[in-house]
């Protein structure tokens, strides 16, 4: 007899802990480490997934007391290694296990218990996604000589349709009204074959200009020196944190790749997170440009049967590279050799449901498991890996850091100018603009470029609202709310520009 510890799956209980259930016979072969199962707790059906198969008993109970697991409900979507991580989550995050586990299922799985009234039966609600298969037909081994009888029209053009390659079932039909019965005929007769092929949903592209990437003939000194330092972590077995602080343009990106290109030569997976779901199309085609199919995609915007198909190819090993948002993280990569954290400042790392993680902290923490170098790149980094970078090391891993301050080709980075408005504002007037600001956008007019000047917000309010009614001031000529500008006190409509005083009340 064998053992599964499972993480039970009750929303309306936060359970703490994991629990021993025994493996039937009949299932050892599905009951595997992340599996999900029906099990029976505290007196109701309840769904669990497994974290660990052992074959011994726990210690101090008796085996004939253990109950066993009833079913398996879904195959196995994670590894132990990826089941431990889940349990240091919810001890690092005060979060649930189960939401916690949940991060690693297959995408688009709703296994459930539920039951109607306090007293109606437990029913099992399964909503799983599943893989896509396309019918194609194409020419059989007893076409070749086959004439079609006089009258079997539809037949004829069957075999016309097929003559130049296989074709997909759902176009046959549409070339061919009908086709489907003259299909199964000439199946009959080995005249036409049917065959399955999985088809794969999600596959995005981009035509966008810079979404390739070129290899370069040369690479900076700044570049050369990451991939030295990504290469001495990865040699050293150990894992360890590179961080590539490197300006805008200076190629950081081109690190990325040259490091998955050794990864996946050494036989290993990597995983690209990037800060904003709108960045993920122009680095997968970046990517998919040097690494061809190898690399898959996960987001939250693709349908529950694109990301399926997306992990589904991670799974199978069919895909090494991942890139995605913060929720990649927990990609199945086989072999994984590499995790990269493009633009790791950004808040958007941050989880703000259950479980609260922080997508950098829980890379940290699966670099020091799996011993693989964890890459950190940004153009301004945050303060904790700053300091970590003075100190050497961070979360248990070595730091360190290396700066990149130079473009290739020998790009000049665009000159900055600090103006000082209380220098400037007697000279400039009332107008919010220096005059050195004047001239540049003068200039650049009658040169015949064009300038984009960005201001973080106009107004003091976005709109005003009436604490008795809940009544919102809007334009009569446009219907937007009015912006209420605390100098001068007026709401102000910022389609038409009209305005209206506002009378303001003394404190009570």
């Amino acid at each position: 007899m064998r053992y599964a510890s499972v993480i039970v799956d009750i929303p309306t209980r936060a359970l703490a802990r994991a629990y021993d259930y025994a493996i039937p016979a009949a299932l050892e072969g599905e009951c595997v480490v992340g599996a999900t199962v029906l099990v029976t707790f505290s007196g109701r059906a309840a769904v669990a997934y497994v974290t660990e198969v052992s074959d011994k008993p726990p210690e101090g109970v008796d085996p004939s007391r253990i109950r066993e697991v009833e079913r398996v409900l879904a195959p196995s979507a994670f590894d132990k290694s990826q089941a431990q991580l889940a349990l240091w989550m919810a001890r690092e995050y005060a979060a649930p296990l189960a939401d916690c586990v949940r991060l690693l299922v297959a995408p688009g799985q709703s296994v459930r218990v539920r039951r109607e009234g306090d007293s109606g039966p437990w029913q099992l609600v399964c909503d799983r996604t599943d893989a896509v298969d396309d019918r194609w037909a194409s020419l059989g081994e007893a076409a070749e000589g086959f004439v079609p009888a006089a009258n079997a029209s539809r037949q004829r053009q069957v075999l016309e349709a097929l003559s130049s390659g296989p074709v997909r079932m759902a176009e046959l039909s549409l070339l061919v009204p009908g086709a489907g019965a003259a299909v199964r005929a000439l199946q009959k007769r080995g005249v036409v074959a049917i065959e399955h092929r999985r088809r794969v949903r999600g596959g995005e592209s981009t035509a966008l200009s810079s979404a390739s990437a070129a290899r370069p003939h040369s690479l900076t000194d700044g570049q050369r020196e990451a991939l030295a330092a990504i290469g001495a972590v990865a040699s050293s077995g150990e894992g360890g944190i590179v961080l590539v602080d490197g300006v805008t343009g200076s190629g950081k990106t081109e690190v990325y790749l040259q490091a998955i290109e050794c990864a996946l030569e050494h036989g290993q997976g990597a995983i690209v997170l990037v800060p904003e779901i709108s960045l993920t199309a122009q680095t997968v085609g970046r990517f998919r440009s040097r690494f061809g199919d190898k690399v898959a995609v996960l987001h939250s915007r693709l349908s529950a049967g694109e990301r399926y198909d997306q992990w589904d190819m991670v799974r199978s090993g069919d895909a090494r590279v991942v890139v995605g948002a913060r929720s990649a993280l927990f990609a199945p990569v086989r072999d994984l050799g590499l995790i990269v954290i493009d633009e790791e400042h950004e808040h958007t790392y941050k989880q703000d449901s259950s479980p609260r993680y922080h997508a950098r902290d829980v890379a940290a923490r699966m670099a020091l498991v799996g011993r693989v170098p964890l890459v950190l790149g940004s153009a301004t980094p945050s303060m904790e890996m700053l300091s970590a970078a003075d100190e050497g090391t961070w979360r248990g891993l070595p730091v360190s850091a290396v700066r990149m301050r130079e473009r290739p080709g020998g790009a000049q980075l665009p000159s900055v100018e600090v103006i000082d408005m209380r220098v400037h504002r007697e000279r400039a007037g009332l107008t919010s603009l220096s005059m050195p600001l004047q001239r540049a956008l003068v200039d650049c007019v009658q040169g015949g470029h064009k300038a984009v000047l960005l201001h973080n917000r106009r107004g003091f309010a976005n709109f005003l609202m009436c604490r008795d009614c809940g009544c919102v001031p809007t334009c009569p000529h446009c219907s937007t709310s009015l912006t209420y500008h605390e100098r001068g006190h007026s709401l102000k409509c910022h389609t038409c520009g009209s305005s209206w005083p506002v009378r303001v009340y003394p404190d009570p």
